[in-house]
């Protein structure tokens, strides 16, 4: 398996396999970071094609300095960013979609499971909508650490912050978190 930097340098040699191979080997980590910044499977399908666009045109300007998924993840984040943004202005009252009106596969509607899913699923929306009502500086750093799962040195490299910043971001979040939750009456 190649190396991110091998599949860089490829790339900007005009192979179009290791274009391909890069965009293969992170468009699930694009994608889920849209979805939970943009909570719309389409628009973070859009927002994951514009990832990559620029990240390949963006790439001889890739110095190797951080990990290329920590480039990446910045300009993903970026692009996030600026796409809900712009949705925001273009429609100042959109509320973010889920997908928890899909059916869940191999559960019958008998399935004594079937109502522990559902309020598991209620839990899960109550969280992600009030993620989604975070301001950015917030919402990007728990998408970031909690649902990406980067470590605290890499979050801070992927918003182009100190590591300290991210650890107050991350405490201000789950304090709002909690307030939201508990204004929900949903337990956090």
């Amino acid at each position: 398996m190649d190396t991110d930097t091998e599949l860089v340098r490829r790339h900007l040699e005009g192979d179009e396999v290791a274009s391909q191979t890069l965009i293969e080997r992170y468009q699930d980590m694009v994608y889920s970071l849209a979805y939970r910044m943009l909570g719309d499977g389409e628009e973070a399908r859009d927002a994951s094609q514009e990832v990559f666009l620029n990240a390949l045109d963006s790439l001889p300007g890739f110095r190797g300095e951080c990990a290329f998924s920590t480039w990446l993840y910045r300009i993903a984040a970026n692009g996030c960013i600026a796409r809900s943004r712009w949705r925001k202005r273009r429609r100042a009252t959109e509320v973010p979609a889920n997908d928890l009106d899909r059916e869940t596969p191999g559960l019958s509607d008998d399935s004594p499971s079937s109502l522990d899913l559902v309020e598991l699923q209620e839990r899960n929306s109550q969280l992600y909508q009030a993620v989604a009502e975070l301001a950015e500086e917030y919402r990007m750093a728990i998408v970031l650490h909690y649902f990406q799962g980067l470590a605290y040195e890499e979050v801070a490299q992927a918003l182009s912050v100190p590591t300290g910043t991210v650890k107050v971001r991350l405490f201000r979040a789950k304090r709002l978190l909690k307030r939201k939750l508990a204004a929900r009456r949903i337990e956090s």
